[in-house]
C-alpha cells in the first residue's frame, strides 16, 4: 500500500478551513481519522489522500482548494485536458496547457520557456499569502510534471527544480520523492526543468484513457512514479524525430556509440528492462503514426513517410498489425467514438 506523510493531510484542508468548511466532515467522508493529523510521524494511505482532495474539491466547487484568490470550478482541469490529447508532442501539450490557464485565470500563471537546452515550466500565484505553507504550489507543480509523463507514456526525468521557499525540514524526504532531482530553495521562481529533447515525445493517450484518468484524479498524480531514468526511455528520447522531420533510426552500432557502450551491452541492458532496440523503434513508429492518423488532416502517404515507410501498402499492413484497423478505418472509428463518448470497437 502506497503511503504519504500526515503533513499533507493536515495541509490539504487548510484552505477549506479558512473558507469556513467543516473539516471534520471532510475527513470523515474521505475515511481519514482525525488522529492521523495529530501524529507528525504518521503516514496515511495515498488513496485516502486522493479521496480527501476530492472532498475538498467538490465541497468548495474549487479545484484550487481555497489556496488562490478565485475559485477554479470543478471541471476546469478536465476541460483543459481535452485540448491536450489532439497535441502531437509534449512541447505542444505544455504550451497549450499554459495558454489555457493564462487565458481563463488572473490569479495563477504558467510560463514555459527554453534556455540552453533546457525546457523550463514555471508556476506562480498572485496571492502566495493564501498558500502560506506552499502546499498547493507543490501540488500544482507535481500535477504538471506527472501529467507530462502520463500523456507521453512514462515518467519525465527532471534535471532540477527551484522553489521560492526555504528547504522543508518537516517533510524533506517526502519532498525528495516528489521532485527527484537537484533542488534549489529560496529562489526567485518556482519551476522545474528537463532536457529539451523530451519535448519531442509524442502524445500517446486517447480520449477514453483521459476520461478514465479524470475519474480517478488526483490518484494517478499521487501514485505515478516521479522518475524513470531507465535506458529504454533514454533510447526512446534519443530516437524521436524532431517535429516535421522523417523518422530515421541509426544502426544499433551507431546508437551504442552514442551511449558509450558496445552493441552487446546495449542489447543486454535493454533486455533486462524487458524490451529491445527493434521494439523501441516499432513503438515509436506506432505512437507517432497513431497520433498523426487521429489528427485527421494528414494524408496516409505523408504519415507513412514520416514514420519511415517508403510504401503506403507496407505502412497500412503495419498499422493493421498495431491496431487491428487500416489507418482510414481507425480514423473513422475514432471520430465516431469521440462524438458518441464511447471506445474504439
Amino acid at each position: 500500500m502506497a503511503t504519504i506523510s500526515s503533513y499533507y493531510f493536515r495541509e490539504c484542508i487548510q484552505g477549506a478551513a479558512r473558507k469556513g468548511q467543516d473539516t471534520g466532515r471532510l475527513l470523515t467522508t474521505a475515511g481519514v481519522s482525525p488522529s492521523l493529523l495529530d501524529d507528525f510521524n504518521a503516514r496515511g494511505d495515498v488513496r485516502a489522500m486522493a479521496r480527501l482532495v476530492q472532498q475538498v474539491w467538490y465541497s468548495m466547487d474549487d479545484e484550487f482548494m481555497g489556496f488562490t484568490e478565485h475559485r477554479a470550478k470543478v471541471g476546469l482541469f478536465g476541460l483543459m485536458t481535452r485540448f491536450l490529447v489532439p497535441c502531437e508532442s509534449l512541447e505542444q501539450v505544455l504550451k497549450a496547457g499554459a495558454r489555457f490557464y493564462n487565458l481563463c485565470r488572473t490569479d495563477t500563471h504558467l510560463h514555459f520557456t527554453l534556455n540552453e537546452g533546457q525546457a523550463i515550466f514555471e508556476v506562480s500565484f498572485s496571492r502566495p499569502d493564501l498558500d502560506p505553507a506552499h502546499y498547493f504550489l507543490e501540488f500544482w507543480m507535481v500535477i504538471w510534471h506527472r501529467l507530462a509523463g502520463w500523456i507521453t507514456g512514462g515518467p519525465l526525468p527532471l534535471q532540477w527544480a527551484s522553489f521560492t521557499f526555504s528547504e522543508p525540514v518537516e517533510y524533506l524526504e517526502e519532498f525528495k520523492y516528489m521532485f527527484p532531482c537537484e533542488q534549489r530553495f529560496d529562489q526567485p521562481k518556482s519551476c522545474f526543468a528537463f532536457d529539451e529533447k523530451h519535448l519531442r515525445l509524442p502524445v500517446v493517450r486517447n480520449r477514453a484513457e483521459l476520461k478514465a484518468m479524470l475519474r480517478e484524479a488526483p490518484l494517478m498524480f499521487l501514485t505515478m512514479p516521479a522518475s524513470d531514468l531507465g535506458l529504454a526511455r533514454r533510447v526512446r528520447a534519443a530516437l524521436l524525430p524532431t517535429q516535421g522531420k522523417i523518422g530515421e533510426f541509426p544502426s544499433i552500432e551507431d546508437l551504442a556509440r552514442r551511449f558509450n557502450m558496445t552493441p552487446q551491452t546495449l542489447r543486454r541492458k535493454l533486455q533486462r528492462e524487458g524490451t529491445s532496440y527493434g521494439e523501441i523503434k516499432e513503438n515509436i513508429r506506432r505512437d507517432i503514426a497513431i497520433q498523426k492518423v487521429l489528427k485527421g488532416n494528414a494524408r496516409i502517404e505523408e504519415i507513412a513517410l514520416a514514420v519511415g515507410y517508403a510504401e503506403t501498402r507496407s505502412f497500412t499492413r503495419a498499422f493493421r498489425q498495431w491496431t487491428g484497423y487500416s489507418p482510414l478505418h481507425y480514423r473513422q472509428k475514432y471520430f465516431r467514438s469521440a462524438t458518441s463518448g464511447g471506445r474504439l470497437s
